[in-house]
């Protein structure tokens, strides 16, 4: 905190005097809504000449204290701050007045005397300001990915007063990870991940002043192809034609291919492959055989990688005497 700028009393008959000046009252803790008054006293025994000034300094004193007044004469120009000094005998009051409170106006105010170029007398009133919470930016972004297995933590902060209590839901109010509907804290830890955990996380801010503040979280989850196969075993008659498909989850989206005694098979001549994409990472792909011939019975093979990993399954078309109708 910086020191108000130096300015040494004249010698008198007053400062030859042994009583040192002192703060005897300064205001207590102040709790103002924003837009309200508050009104700081600073009441100064044997203040003789020194100088006396009102100062500010945010709560953790990590920025630049603002000098307020000095003397009888305010430093700020805002016509929201008013001075008022009164002095009887050697006794002196110096009040400060702020109207029409804003947040930025919280903080330690701090009334000095000053008694020489390194030295002064202090006593400090803090002003609190209710106001509705916010949250911070989040060390990471809105989307955090994780691999299967690995831990997470998901971290919200927010600032208001009264100290907003911080609480942790997900989509459609599904039960947490840890068990329950809601938690309450600024981090949320989930250890050993599962594909099951992947989803929307919502962190909301609530003080009871104003509206509470509510931000999403994306958690996604990274895990290796799991394939289904609907119908293991496909049969149609000759030159009828079918689908055969299998349906893949997977985190990141996987490549599908599809193979046929050990060959790729690929789009064109007998055969259209298409994939259709839904929710929960899911993707089913199907490959029509157009008027099935002799030479199209027997195993498929559908395979999925992604980068965690990769699966395969296998089908078996075969030859019927009735049509199916698909």
């Amino acid at each position: 905190m910086c020191l108000l700028p130096t300015f040494l009393p004249a010698a008198n008959a007053q400062q030859a005097s042994t009583a040192s000046p002192s703060i005897v009252f300064i205001s207590p803790e102040q709790i103002k809504d924003i837009g309200e008054q508050v009104t700081l006293n600073c009441s100064i025994a044997n203040v003789k000449n020194y100088i006396v000034g009102w100062q500010k300094s945010n709560r953790d004193r990590t920025k630049e204290s603002n000098i307020i007044s000095l003397g009888v004469q305010l430093a700020v120009t805002e016509d929201r701050f008013r001075l008022n000094f009164t002095k009887e005998n050697n006794a002196a009051n110096y009040v400060l007045e702020i109207h029409d409170i804003v947040n930025t106006d919280a903080g330690l105010y701090e009334c000095q005397i000053q008694v020489n170029s390194t030295s002064k007398i202090t006593k400090t009133v803090e002003l609190q300001v209710r106001h509705p919470p916010m949250l911070l930016e989040n060390q990471h972004t809105n989307t955090l990915t994780k691999a299967e297995g690995e831990d997470a933590q998901l971290v919200c902060r927010a600032e208001g007063y009264p100290r907003p209590t911080i609480s942790w839901r997900r989509e459609y109010n599904a039960i947490l990870p840890i068990g329950g509907q809601t938690f309450t804290g600024n981090e949320l830890r989930l250890n050993g991940l599962r594909r099951e955990d992947r989803g929307t996380y919502y962190c909301t801010a609530d003080n009871g002043v104003g509206r509470a503040d509510t931000k999403t979280i994306t958690l996604e989850v990274e895990f290796a192809p799991v394939i289904r196969v609907p119908r293991p075993k496909v049969a149609q008659a000759l030159d009828y034609d079918i689908d055969v498909e299998c349906v893949v989850q997977a985190f990141p989206a996987p490549a599908i291919s599809w193979y046929r005694d050990g060959k790729q098979i690929h789009n064109g001549g007998s055969y259209s492959i298409s994939q259709i994409g839904s929710p929960d990472d899911v993707t089913t792909s199907v490959v029509k055989i157009h008027s099935v011939a002799a030479e199209h019975y027997g195993d498929y093979v559908c395979k999925a990688t992604n980068k965690v990993g990769q699966a395969e399954a296998r089908l078996n078309l075969f030859e019927s005497v009735i049509p199916v109708t698909l």
